[in-house]
């Protein structure tokens, strides 16, 4: 099963010196390890005490040392900051041999010297134009944060958005996505280009039948145990299930089925065959399970859509798993307000993102109201119905044509309405619908994105910018 703790990167500081470690660079060097400190997933590997002079870095034998050190740590990324002038050298020989996403960072200039000298205290300023180059000819993939001293909160934000960033590259980098069964007949637009998956991320598409999981689930027993706490839990996350009694024992099997199929593999996000296969099959419909999975960290996106799983691992790795995702429909545009849309699907969202948790439901296809009594062998049920939490939310969308990748990057949020509506919704107010409807036309975005509340915006592009993908920005 997945695991939904915050999710932590592990990033090489690489505190640059000129020559000679100064007081000044020992404050630097601990005011920005302090500054490291209120970042949240970032779990620093310092130069090896030791092995180099101040734990820090000058010259090219020192940056083999830290370098090998960040080998055996298995670092993801890597935040260099010149001290004072820094050292071009040993910077840009840690950057070639870890290849990893790096941030860079320069420190102001304090009062000048009034000795002597009139020396420039830091020197850090001029120094980090070395060090960029340095990365740059390597051609490493490195943002350019700012000039800071490091207990300004700039920098903390900067080192926030570079881990959620680089924990977006490393939950793609070689992750397993789950298919199970075929998409709808009908819809070409989810089709995908395995292989192309393979090239970009050194992704492995696991394929499983629906008829597999379906036997799995059909050969446990309501007795089973597993059985019965999957629908003790389901009774009481709901107040409100207006389902066939067929749908808990069913519902609880399935989840049970997928979860296994899930573990057995490590999966990273999966992709699961729904209408009309599941019915047909169970007699339900696997909305609401799909719910049950995310809220547990198990990814999952409904009619076989991998790229909408591997979008909602995007959100997901992009929030640290703070928070979960939830694969939506662009819908309708709202009939008043032209800047708001419905963000809708069937009725699979977490119940953790509800807006109101005394009004979810779980719902058959026909009777959303819950005005019908439901029948063993008409009720589809399993949709989970209710109105999703207000606040800010990040829609986004990947999609390749021709080996060339983009994502779709897209700011809103959740307006709270007395509307009583199927499924699992919400109104999604965004700043321009024209520019971002001709956007989605345009750029051949399909009609399903992940929505993750926060916003998100800056370690998507950002992590655009590491992995080669085109933001497409709204």
């Amino acid at each position: 099963m997945a695991d939904r703790t915050t999710q932590t990167v592990k990033v090489g500081f690489v505190p640059s010196y000129r020559s000679r470690f100064t007081d000044w660079c020992g404050k630097m060097y601990d005011r920005s390890l302090a500054a490291f400190g209120g970042v949240t997933g970032l779990e620093v590997v310092r130069p090896p005490e030791g092995r180099t002079r101040h734990g820090a870095v000058s010259g090219l034998d020192e940056a083999e040392t830290a370098a090998d050190h960040f080998l055996a740590q298995k670092i993801d990324g890597l935040i260099v900051c010149p001290l004072d002038f820094g050292d071009e050298r040993s910077v840009g020989k840690i950057a070639e041999r870890l290849n990893v996403p790096v941030l860079l960072y320069a420190t102001k200039e304090p009062p000048a010297a009034t000795d002597a000298s009139l020396a420039r205290v830091s020197d850090s300023y001029c120094g980090n134009l070395a060090a960029a180059t340095a990365l740059y000819r390597r051609k490493t993939r490195y943002h350019w944060a700012g000039l800071f001293f490091p207990d300004e909160p700039e920098l903390r934000d900067a080192v926030q958005t570079f881990v959620q960033a680089v924990s977006v590259g490393k939950g793609l980098k070689g992750a397993r996505i789950g298919q199970v069964g075929l998409h709808p007949a009908a819809f070409e637009s989810v089709a995908y280009d395995e292989p192309a998956l393979i090239r970009k991320f050194g992704q492995n598409v696991i394929t499983k039948s629906l008829a597999e999981i379906v036997d799995a689930a059909r050969a446990l027993s309501d007795a089973d145990p597993q059985v019965q706490a999957i629908m003790e839990r389901t009774r009481a996350s709901v107040p409100v299930i207006t389902a066939a009694e067929s749908y808990l024992p069913n519902a609880a099997k399935l989840e049970l089925a997928l979860t296994e199929f899930w573990t057995e593999n490590r999966l990273s996000a999966m992709a699961l065959q729904c209408w009309p296969a599941v019915h047909q099959t169970l007699g339900l419909e696997p909305c609401a399970v799909n719910g049950r999975l995310v809220e547990q960290g198990m990814l999952t996106a409904c009619e076989a859509d991998v790229l909408g799983a591997v979008s909602m691992l995007i959100s997901y790795r992009s929030a640290l798993g703070r928070t979960v995702p939830h694969l939506i429909d662009w819908t309708i545009r709202h009939r008043e307000d032209e800047n708001r849309l419905l963000a809708w699907h069937c009725g699979n969202a977490p119940l953790c993102l509800a807006n109101d948790p005394r009004r979810t439901a779980i719902r058959s296809r026909a009777d959303m109201k819950g005005e019908l009594t439901p029948e063993a062998d008409k009720a589809r049920g399993g949709l989970h119905q209710f109105q999703l939490k207000p606040g800010p939310v990040t829609l986004c969308r990947l999609a390749e044509c021709d080996d060339a990748w983009k994502l779709l990057i897209v700011k809103g949020e959740i307006v709270p309405s007395d509307d009583v509506q199927a499924g699992t919704w919400s109104w999604v107010q965004v700043p321009d619908h024209d520019r971002l409807y001709r956007t989605l036309v345009e750029n051949g975005f399909i009609h399903h994105a992940s929505l993750i509340h926060g916003d998100q915006t800056q370690a998507l592009e950002l992590a655009c910018k590491f992995l080669d993908l085109e933001p497409v920005l709204t």
